[in-house]
């Protein structure tokens, strides 16, 4: 099997985000204040997320994200950019009985960014559900949050 395409889609993908990233917020951090994540703390990062959404507690959830932060799922037609937004999507996502796993992914980290850009399966209502994954996080007060969340059913 080829992957090249789907990798020169990551490096395109990642290259727009970091872009968009870097342009917005914070962009004057000198190295001495950079935090740069591992690849083992971006799988904590979605292990943290998806042990808040098995809780059953969507405002555990939401509390992962940014106050600014975008999400765009793939299970609803509404992107959600309000922390209420992202709140109330996990509310009715989690009467779905949600249980999310990554299949496989590519991660990055610069100064106070990082991504976690893959292919997820999620089963709700016991179905599972392919779909491609980008997580997007900014390093401030010391934690990472999610600063851009989009999810879309695999093609």
């Amino acid at each position: 099997m080829n992957t090249t395409p789907f990798g020169s889609g990551f490096a395109i993908l990642a290259l727009a985000i970091s872009a968009v990233a870097c342009s917005s917020g914070r962009s004057s951090d000198s190295e001495d204040n950079c935090v740069r994540a591992t690849d083992s703390e971006l799988d904590a990062l979605f292990t943290s997320w998806n042990d808040a959404l098995e809780s059953g507690d969507a405002r555990r959830v939401a509390a992962l994200y940014r106050p600014d932060a975008v999400l765009l799922p793939a299970l609803s037609v509404p992107m959600a950019d309000t922390p209420e937004e992202i709140t109330e999507y996990f509310v009715n996502l989690i009467k779905a009985d949600p249980i999310a796993r990554m299949e496989e992914s590519v991660k990055y980290s610069d100064c106070n960014l990082a991504y976690n850009v893959g292919r997820w399966v999620i089963n709700a209502n016991g179905l599972d559900v392919a779909a491609r994954v980008t997580w997007v996080y900014r390093y401030e007060d010391g934690r990472w949050l999610i600063a851009n969340h989009h999810s879309s059913v695999n093609p």
